[in-house]
């Protein structure tokens, strides 16, 4: 690989990509997503194991990593419009290293579900500061191409951290995983600390606006993003559960899956998104993910017409929900920075990021209550089809035509 060190691009004329800044920032968030993923399915075995306490109190202590991230999303965005982008990113990923100490250092529950809350809070806003960083590298004419890749890091880490972290669990003990993720956030800590970042022209902000917390114009995308966020919390939580209420096992294979579909389309895609094609990829990715949500609502009677029983349609649809998120993301990401100013880049990040945290968290509460009403899971992914459905329909009627008003050019 060619680190680009000026703006054109030596084979082909056009705005290089590759360039130093923004192959460092996406090794930084690569360190950072890893070092959280690898503890994911650790946490809840060590406070089992360190703390003696039953299952509820553990996933409530869990979930205020999630509610802490949500909590800070507008105010991240502020952060990242507002302050200088280098030095918070670096002083919130050293606090985020710093609560992998707290969970390895504390022995009180309380102690350790404030860390844990405060890692949410400096996950939100370091990561809102990453994707700002990584985009203010890109030339606009490849912002969905860079968009695309830099997403990949996330999904390298999603793939491999869960599975690495288990393995040394097993093999080493959760100390081992801990001081791990604490060394890798110290390299990402370096690569961040080298990372050149141009400095900002001064924008005069009004007082208090509310586009500096949340982007405005990105509302019918902040909306639909709630929908696909609302259908994937219960694939989070409680795909193992449907698996076995299915006969299926290897469920770790379905996240794999996903991972596989995403990072595939997003290497396939970018540039058709920088080629005119945004609006119809989000189509295409929207109606397959709905297709996805109901091949995997009825395994059982696809099981009876196809061979091989219900694993190969629950397999399929993880395969398939990984493909059309690979078209998903990067393209709700494309539309709300080019719906944004330069200078709201932060808040356009914080704002899609915002949805997408508001959708999982929603959606995970909303599972929980129909499985134990129902008294299975093949209802709770019914009701996510069905509200992709929605969302479907809202895209292809309302936000698609919205983005093309409104976005701005040579933002």
């Amino acid at each position: 690989m060619v680190l680009h060190t000026n703006n054109e691009s030596l084979e082909d004329n056009k705005p290089a990509l590759w360039t130093r800044p923004f192959v460092t920032c996406a090794a930084a968030n690569f360190l950072l997503f890893f070092s959280f993923y690898q503890l994911l399915p650790v946490l809840p075995l060590y406070i089992f194991e360190k703390f003696q306490t039953d299952n509820a109190t553990a996933g409530i202590i869990i979930s205020l990593y999630t509610i802490g991230a949500l909590c800070c999303r507008p105010f991240a965005g502020f952060l990242v419009d507002t302050l200088s982008r280098k030095p918070l990113y670096f002083w919130t990923f050293f606090a985020f290293t710093l609560c992998f100490i707290g969970y390895w250092a504390l022995g009180l529950l309380p102690l350790l579900a404030t860390v844990r809350f405060m890692h949410g809070v400096f996950f939100g806003i370091s990561t809102t500061a990453s994707n700002t960083v990584a985009i203010d590298a890109l030339p606009s004419s490849r912002r969905g191409e860079g968009i695309g890749y830099f997403g990949i890091s996330v999904n390298l880490a999603f793939a491999t951290g869960p599975m690495t972290g288990m393995f040394l669990y097993e093999g080493l003990g959760s100390n081992v995983v801990f001081a791990i993720s604490i060394a890798l956030c110290v390299i990402g800590l370096i690569l961040v600390k080298t990372l050149p970042v141009k400095p900002r022209p001064k924008v005069a902000h009004p007082p208090l606006s509310l586009d500096r917390f949340f982007l405005t114009r990105a509302i019918p995308q902040f909306a639909n993003f709630i929908f696909v966020g609302f259908a994937y919390g219960p694939v989070t939580n409680y795909i193992a559960l449907y698996a076995k209420e299915l006969g299926v096992g290897g469920s770790g294979w379905f996240y794999a899956l996903i991972a596989t579909g995403l990072i595939m389309n997003r290497v396939l895609t970018g540039r058709l998104i920088d080629r005119g094609w945004l609006t119809r990829l989000i189509g295409i990715g929207m109606t397959l993910n709905c297709a996805a949500y109901f091949v995997l609502t009825y395994c059982r009677e696809i099981a009876e017409i196809i061979p091989g029983g219900p694993a190969v349609p629950f397999f399929a649809a993880a395969f398939m929900i990984g493909t059309s998120l690979g078209l998903i993301f990067p393209g709700y990401q494309t539309m709300c920075v080019n719906l944004a100013r330069h200078d709201q880049r932060g808040t356009a990040n914080s704002t899609y990021l915002s949805g997408w945290d508001i959708g999982i968290g929603a959606g995970i509460l909303a599972g929980g209550s129909m499985a134990q009403h129902f008294g299975m899971h093949q209802q709770v992914f019914l009701a996510c089809a069905a509200a992709l459905v929605v969302a479907d329909i809202m895209y292809l009627c309302y936000t698609s035509k919205h983005y093309l008003r409104n976005k701005l050019e040579g933002n």
